[in-house]
């Protein structure tokens, strides 16, 4: 009966730190889904981002809930509760290593991705689409950064994309691309009417292009992720493991007690 005790102590105590993820992660999916501007946006299409990440968004809501049943099953002692709370756990650890899995052996495409993404969105979304130019807007303001892969990535326009025979001399930089100390006077010059092949102000405007920044944040991102996904893999999988003998060792105390 000791040990009996101080396994439902450690499971409760599990679940205490399932809860706090569970909580943890809804927070932070709810922010990427209510801020545009998190570079994850880029990984996907949209619509396959706001599925993925909905997905994700139920997974956490599941780790809360079969939390709270782990809790509630050890402490009045009721096995249907800790199998659901089991039952729950497995699948979010089904579901959290089939995503990991196919998010490792897709890295090149989501690099591939990412990089055809952000062009298309300077090179043709940006002027059609006022949600993603504020969005790029705010990321080049954030990150410093300027175009895709360079500034040069903004000689584009309509005339450019409809095939227009005559091309155009001049093209516009978004004034998002100056430096946050650069007077606005100075900024207009340096990004309105430049002419094609002329050099371009480096001390008025960001010389890096957002792409190579977007993939850094990405790829640390990711790093930091797997490295707290693996930790948190192993918490979860040690509560599996608790839950089940529980499972068998509260039916024997049931029929004890009978």
């Amino acid at each position: 009966m000791g040990c009996y005790s101080c396994m439902k102590f450690l499971f409760i105590i599990l679940n205490v730190i399932f809860l706090l993820f569970g909580i943890g992660g809804v927070g932070v999916i709810v922010w990427i889904l209510l801020d545009p501007t998190v570079p994850f946006h880029f990984t996907q299409e949209q619509n396959d981002f706001m599925i993925s990440t909905i997905i994700y968004l139920i997974v956490a809501l599941l780790l809360v809930l079969l939390s709270v049943l782990g809790i509630y099953s050890v402490l009045k002692e009721i096995r249907w509760a800790l199998v659901l709370s089991f039952s729950l756990l497995l699948t979010v650890i089904v579901v959290e290593v089939a995503s990991g899995v196919w998010i490792y052996m897709n890295r090149d495409n989501l690099d591939d991705f990412t990089h055809t993404f952000v062009k298309r969105n300077v090179q043709e979304d940006y002027d059609n689409d006022k949600n993603i130019k504020e969005m790029f807007d705010t990321i080049q303001s954030k990150m410093n950064c300027c175009g895709a892969d360079h500034p040069t990535d903004w000689v584009r326009n309509n005339a450019i994309n409809l095939g227009i025979t005559t091309k155009p001399t001049k093209y516009n930089i978004p004034t998002s691309c100056c430096h946050a100390d650069v007077a606005e006077s100075t900024c207009l010059a340096a990004t309105q009417n430049v002419k094609i092949g002329n050099e371009l102000d480096y001390q008025v405007i960001f010389d890096k292009g957002c792409y190579i920044l977007i993939k850094n944040y990405i790829i640390n991102s990711l790093t930091i992720i797997f490295s707290v996904f693996g930790a948190i893999l192993g918490v979860k999988v040690l509560g599996l493991f608790i839950g089940l003998i529980l499972a068998f060792s509260m039916n024997r105390n049931h029929r004890y007690k009978a």
